[in-house]
Parts: C-alpha cells; structure tokens; sequence
C-alpha cells in the first residue's frame, strides 16, 4: 500500500502499479516498481527540470508563440463572423424589400377597390340610371351607360359594368348586354350589398373572370331598387404593369380546394415556382412565407402571400419573385476575397510579431552588454540567480549596475549644469504650445472673446468680424461696444456684468445680435468669469455659438406643425359639415320634384338646392386641396410627360381654335417622381390654361433645363385677371367658368411641392399674358 502523502504521492501510486516508464528533462529514465513510492521525489525533480527549461527558451518565442495564436484565431473568428454577419444583414434586407413589394401589390389591389367603389357610387348616384332602372328600360339603361362604360374603361382601365335587380339578378351587363337575367346569388359581394344595403368590395370571381369589383346599392325613396357593379380586371395586364415599376415577377394562384391552388396569370416564362414549392411551406398560407434561395432556385428570392377576400378568406396566393444572382455572385466573390485576406493576414501577423519581437529582444542584450562594459568586476554580492532567458541576462547586469550608483550620481550632477540650457527648450516648447493654441482659437467656427470687468473688450477672434463685420480696431479696447452692440443695454450706468450676464458666476443666454450691416443673428453665449485668490472677478472669458439656422430650422419645423394640425382640422370639418349638406340637397331637390312650377315656394327650394350644391361644391375643393400626398417614386421623362398631357388635349385645343407652341429641350435627362401624380398635377395646369384663353390664342410650352432642376413654362393670354386672381391663383376657390379646372389647381401645386419643386406665377399686362414657371429638381 502507499502512504497517504497527498495527491501527488496518489499520482505516484498509480504510475508504479501500472509500471510507466517517464523520460524527463535530459533523458533520465526512472521505471517505477516494487513496494513503496521512493521514485516520487525523482519525479518532481525531472517536473521541476522541465518547467525551468521551458522558463529559460527564448523571450522571443515567448512572445512570438501566443501572438500568433491570437492572431490565427482572431483572423479565423473575424472572417467567420463577417460572412456570417453579411449572409444576415444580406437576407434580411432582400426580406424587407420583398415585403415591401408583396405591401404595395396589395396597396394597389385596395387602390383599385377604392377607384371601382367611386365608379360603382357614381353609377348608382346617378338619377337617370335610377329612374332607367326603376322603370327596368334595358335599352334605355345600355344606351345611356354604354357611352359612360367606354370611357372608364378607356381611362381607368374597367372591364365590367353590371346593373342587378333584387334579390340577386343580373338585369344588365354593359359590357356584355346580351348576358343577363341569370340569378347571381353565387356572388357573395352581390348578395350582402343587396341585403345589407351598404357598398361592399372584393376580389372575387365571377362570368367575366376573377376582377377587383364594387357594388353599391340603388336606391330610390329608401326602397332598395337594385344594385350597380363595376369592376377591374385581375390578370396579367395588371401584373405586368406591377413588374414594370418594381422589376419582380408576379404570380397569381386561385385557391380550389383546401390544399390546391391552381395559376391563374404569371410574368414569368416558366409560370411560377409556387406549385414546385408547396412542400418546403404549408397550405393554404395564412401569412406571407419568404423564401431566400431555396433548394434548386439559389439565385431568386420568393415571397408566397395569401390573397384575401372581403370576408378574411384565402381566395388566391401571389408569389413575388426578385433575382438575386447578382447578390449571389458577390457572396462568393467575398468570400473568396476574405479567405485571402485572412490567410495575407495571418502571414503578415507572423512577420510583424517576428520583426517586433525581434526590436524587443536586441535592445535588452545592447543594455545588458553595455552595463556588463561598464561596470564589470565592481559589485561583490549578487542578485539571485533568474532562467537562462533574456531577463536573466537583465538580472544578472543589475548586479554590475548596483556598483555604479556612484557614476550615476556623477551624471546627475552634471545633468544639474546642463538645467538651465534644458529650461531654454523647455520655455521654446511652450512658446510653440502656446502659438497652436492661438491658431487653434483663431480658426475656431466660434466668436471667442475676453471682457475686462469695466466692460472693455480685451480679445475677439478673428470669426467675430467674418460674422458681425466688426474690425478689430473698432472692438478691442471699446469699453461700451459689448453693453450696446452685444448685449443691447443703453444704460452706461449699470454694471458691464449685470448689463450682459445678470450675474457673477458662469452663465449662459441667448441673444440676438445685428451685424454692422444690420443683419440679425442668433447666438448662444457661454460667459465664465476668472476670478483671483482673493475671488475678485479679473475678466470674463466666452464663447457665442451660431444657431441662427437652427432658429429658422425649429421655426419652419413649428409651422408645418400648425399646418398639419390646420389640415387635419379642416379635413374633419370639412367630412362632419357633408353630412348635412348631402341631407339638406336631398331633401330641398325632393321639395323641389313635389312643388308645382307655378309655386312661388319652388324658386325658394331651388335656391336652396343651388345654394347647397355651391357648398358640396366647396367642400370638395377643400378636400382636393388637403388630401394627403404619398409618393411612388420612378425614373421619368419630363419631356415624353408634358407631351403625353398636351395629346391628351389636342381635341380640346381643336375644338377652341387655340394653337399650340410646344418647344422641348433634347437630351433632358430623367428625373425622380411620381409619374402618376406629375400627370394629374400637369393635366390640371394645362386644362385651366385651356380655359383662361380665349378662342383663336396661343398656348406656348416650353420644357428645358435651368441648372440642376428641370423648367417647363407655360404661357398664354387671359383678359380679365386682376392683382387679386394672380395673388390667389392657388388657393382652393370656386370660379365659375372653370368649375373643374379650378379645383385641381391646389393640389397640382402640392403635388409639386411634395416632389421637392416650385411653381410660380405671373402677369404681363402689357399683353395680358399668364406665365407658370414649373421647376423640378434633378436629385431627390
């Protein structure tokens, strides 16, 4: 057995029952055997051998060993972690901008709802459709609608126009007469508008195919008489015209089953890859499914999202899909890229670790060897003995250096002599010092000065006259200049630092100060009294800090503020105030169908009913002009804009004899805007243009380039403009030979505004002429 002699002695133990042999330090073997563990003092002496000549290797591999370990996994790690943090940072981009593109195809699908809901409500509002209807005249309801039918369909894009009668039949399809009298109660929208008497939306099939529709009731004297239908093609069209703007393909899947979906239009040439994927997603899709490189299709990201009815039913699925090979090919490319770094910097770690390590080590032998010069054989006793490594060779030279103090002294003696010479470098040093300080003060973008307690101004930086214009001559040494000029304060009587400061310890506030030409800035002025040992204030120390521009900024931040509170204001009192309105029209054009012509009272009614419809009139002019204005900005042709907006009225221009003057810059370059909302704002300044000028004028466009904007001015002639039309030529107003045109001008200036631009206008009286000056900026 061994004795109990700790946990070294145990280890001692085990090594002798299964008879190690170690081989330790010089090659000494010691084999382990027999009764007793005597062998465990050898083992410690070879443990102890081995640690002091690892101790004694060189300083230069002691440094060089783990600095390179740090640096080959640093440089492994980082590489790592930077792909790795790229492939993230890269997928959840490509994932938020595939998510904003499945949000606007729905955005437009509700865009579309809302345009077919205001044709539908127009259609049902319209009195000759309810009286046509009522009195169930097809060919009369055709040959009034169908002129109507072809012009939303020309200029909104409509593909169905449907009359139906209670409960629940088709009375007239204006785009298909000779299709009708079958009940439709499989049409869902159809039934609850009819039962519920409310306008209800969908995205929902029918005989013309899957299309976005709106269905408002008819009705006439609260009876319910039918219900009007319009609706918006849902194909490929539609698709492409979404490819267009956001470059992805679309696909549109019907769902016709509980786990089946069958492609309904696609703008890919292969028809989608959703059919291809439906195992690696689960069916029917309740939220949009983002897939990034899936198996099989690496360079495409794809978004699956479901498509819904009115009623929260999955109806269809859109996939969205981006390319992403390019995305692909630089991942490679840097990961390529990184692996060489990494190993470039692995190599250049080694070589500078050696190069420095190298600079660390020569200069301890050079002292060692030079203390060992200069001090040899002096000292009797000696330091205690260190490992053969270069701090040994250090140690063993601070036993010569300990003898030499005597030299030393020698030398601070005579470094004493030389004090003075050293205080000369030393005054030179701060001389210098003292000169970049200066220049640093001088160059500050910061008025910095020095005020006397009797109020002369001792300082000023040169900033304070590249600011306020004032010469140096005309401050330094003013004693009133700081109470009059800066501060503001006549009284010559009252003390400097209550006049400016109101007080004696550190303060700060803001002033407005006139330059010399009389142009006002706004400063934040920091004063710090010094005081003596005595506390006595000696002068005042300062700063003034130039926040005019941020004045204007917070200034011009407050009155959008207003504007936009204004706004809101307005457009609720302007929906609270329709109510009535809508009530008070009806009501008075009711009184008006039941008084006979003869009856002094029908005049009374029928001035009222002009008199509302003035005001419903109005108020539509405020909405127009408070509406708010979201952009879907694109690359547009200006040029290609503006002639695209004059062909649309060259009937209108026909038929008022007026010429047209159309001059266009070549080579415009494109500029960065809505193109849907520069048409309308276009369209509504070229139509009221059209309506100022008299028969057998002018209209004169010009489109060209003004510095980094675009320009496009129109001129023509307009008798009859005062001071008064030109300086209110904007603002929403109700002109009577212009009902339309005059409603769209507001908000063609918004449109115009909200794209970072400006419009101007003007008169010349010599020639009764109108000019709008129209200016876009090239960079958004």
């Amino acid at each position: 057995m061994c004795p109990d002699s700790g946990g070294l002695s145990e280890f001692g133990c085990i090594l002798k029952k299964n008879r190690v042999a170690l081989y330790l330090g010089d090659g000494l073997r010691l084999f382990l055997s027999g009764s007793g563990c005597g062998a465990y003092s050898g083992i410690k002496m070879g443990l102890l051998n081995v640690v002091y000549r690892v101790q004694g290797i060189s300083l230069k591999w002691k440094l060089l060993i783990p600095f390179l370990g740090l640096a080959f996994v640093g440089t492994v790690s980082l590489v790592y972690i930077g792909l790795a943090s790229q492939y993230r940072l890269i997928r959840a981009q490509e994932k938020k901008e595939i998510r904003g593109i499945y949000k606007v195809f729905l955005s437009e699908i509700e865009h579309r709802k809302a345009m077919m809901l205001s044709i539908a409500s127009m259609i049902a509002s319209d009195e000759k459709v309810v009286e046509l209807l009522k009195a169930k005249n097809r060919e009369g309801l055709l040959k009034w609608l169908r002129p109507q039918y072809e012009n939303l369909r020309k200029e909104f894009g409509i593909s169905i126009l449907h009359l139906h009668l209670p409960p629940g039949r088709s009375f007239l399809r204006v785009h298909d007469p000779d299709a009708f009298g079958e009940m439709i109660a499989y049409r869902k929208s159809v039934m609850d508008a009819l039962k519920s008497r409310r306008p209800v939306t969908a995205l929902e099939w029918g005989i013309s195919g899957l299309a976005i529709r709106a269905v408002v009731p008819i009705i006439s004297q609260h009876s319910l008489i039918g219900g009007a239908e319009a609706g918006y093609p849902f194909g490929r069209p539609f698709l492409l015209r979404l490819k267009r703007m956001w470059g992805a393909d679309f696909t549109v899947y019907e769902r016709k089953g509980r786990d089946s979906y069958v492609r309904i239009s696609s703008t890919r040439a292969d028809g989608g890859l959703f059919l291809s994927l439906t195992g690696q997603i689960g069916v029917p899709l309740r939220k949009p499914s983002i897939l990034v490189a899936p198996p099989g299709f690496s360079d495409v990201t794809i978004l699956l999202g479901p498509i819904f009815d009115t009623y929260g039913d999955v109806v269809g699925v859109v996939e969205i899909d981006v390319d992403r090979s390019t995305i692909e090919h630089g991942l490679i490319k840097t990961k390529r890229l990184m692996v060489l770094v990494a190993l470039i910097g692995v190599g250049l770690s080694f070589l500078l670790t050696w190069f420095i390590a190298s600079l660390f080590v020569r200069p301890i032998k050079e002292i060692v060897k030079e203390a060992q010069e200069i001090a040899e054989g002096v000292r009797d006793t000696r330091l205690e003995e260190r490992p053969q490594d270069e701090v040994g060779h250090l140690s063993r030279s601070l036993n010569v250096m300990l003898e030499s103090l005597k030299e030393r002294q020698r030398q601070i003696e005579q470094y004493a002599h030389t004090l003075e010479l050293r205080v000369k470098e030393r005054t030179a040093d701060l001389v210098a010092s003292e000169e970049k300080y200066r220049t640093l003060v001088d160059n500050l973008p910061l008025v910095v000065y020095r005020i006397l307690e009797d109020g002369t101004a001792e300082f000023i930086n040169p900033y304070f006259t590249e600011k306020l214009g004032y010469t140096p001559e005309e401050v330094v040494g003013n004693r009133g200049f700081w109470r009059t000029v800066i501060c503001g304060n006549e009284d010559n009587n009252m003390d400097i630092i209550q006049a400016c400061w109101r007080g004696r310890k550190e303060f700060r506030v803001e002033r407005v100060v006139k330059s010399k030409e009389g142009h006002p800035y706004v400063f934040i002025d920091q004063a710090m009294p010094m005081r003596d040992k005595q506390g006595n204030i000696k002068w005042i120390d300062g700063i003034m800090l130039d926040i005019t521009e941020l004045k204007r900024l917070q200034e011009r931040a407050l009155r959008g503020e207003e504007i936009r509170i204004v706004g809101e204001m307005s457009a609720r009192f302007a929906h609270e105030l329709r109510n009535p309105l809508v009530t008070a029209g009806g009501f008075a054009r009711r009184l008006v169908k039941a008084l006979p012509e003869e009856d002094q009272r029908r005049k009374f009614a029928e001035i009222i009913v002009e008199q509302v419809s003035r005001l419903e009139n109005i108020l539509r002019i405020m909405l127009s002009s408070i509406e708010p204005i979201r952009l879907s900005v694109t690359e547009v042709d200006l040029g290609d804009l503006v002639s695209s907006c004059l062909e649309d009225l060259k009937e209108d221009l026909e038929k008022k004899d007026v010429a047209l003057h159309l001059d266009i810059e070549k080579g415009l370059p494109p500029i960065h805007a809505d193109e849907g909302l520069l048409i309308k704002a276009f369209e509504g300044l070229l139509q009221h243009a059209l309506a100022l000028i008299p028969p057998g004028e002018a209209l004169h466009v010009e489109a060209k380039r003004d510095n980094d904007s675009l320009a496009v001015i129109i001129r023509h002639r307009a008798v009859g403009l005062d001071e008064e039309d030109i300086e209110q030529f904007f603002l929403p107003r109700q002109i009577e030979c212009m009902k339309e045109t005059a409603v769209e001008l507001p908000l063609s200036k918004l449109i115009i505004h909200r794209h970072g631009g400006k419009i101007d206008v003007f008169q010349r009286r010599y020639r009764d002429e109108v000019v709008l000056k129209i200016e876009l900026p090239l960079s958004t």
